[in-house]
């Protein structure tokens, strides 16, 4: 069940035009974690809105987004990626959540985790049966109360030489 919101706060599916809030949230996501300078975070919104400009109307990206006076305040965002079966899930899809965000001033008040089920119930429309994030530690609370669980195969990353 999709907790309900506040008064005064609307959650809604995103789209092309919101593709710049959307990275902009990015950006202020891995300012707030300490990966990113706020300079290096807004070098990267122009990359991130071109994406997902493309990434919304073609539905590999899939975003939620909540607003309060006209002016977006959250958001998160699915992906789909291709998969092979396994002999535990038969799914050629697997789901992954990104880009939850919630501005400070709007922190506490039920919307990550109305992003969160909203987010949730495309992963099921989708007919998926399981789905990952990378937890923030500040979300990690919401996602341990909706029983994500720790998956015990950390990622491991190669970078090449040379071009692509």
């Amino acid at each position: 069940m999709t907790p309900d919101l506040p008064g005064g706060y609307a959650l809604r599916p995103a789209t092309a035009p919101d593709a710049e809030a959307i990275a902009v949230q990015r950006g202020q996501m891995f300012v707030d974690m300490g990966a990113l300078t706020d300079a290096q975070a807004w070098a990267q919104c122009g990359q991130w809105t071109d994406w997902l400009r493309a990434a919304l109307p073609a539905g590999v990206y899939t975003g939620f987004l909540v607003e309060h006076g006209g002016e977006v305040v959250a958001g998160v965002g699915v992906m789909l990626h291709p998969q092979i079966p396994t002999l535990t899930d038969p799914a050629t899809q697997r789901a992954h959540v990104l880009n939850m965000y919630v501005s400070p001033a709007h922190r506490r008040r039920g919307l990550a985790e109305a992003l969160m089920h909203a987010a949730l119930s495309h992963v099921r429309a989708c007919g998926l049966r399981s789905v990952t994030l990378n937890a923030a530690p500040m979300g990690r609370p919401l996602y341990d109360r909706l029983g994500f669980t720790e998956s015990g195969s950390p990622e491991m990353r190669l970078t090449l030489d040379g071009p692509a």
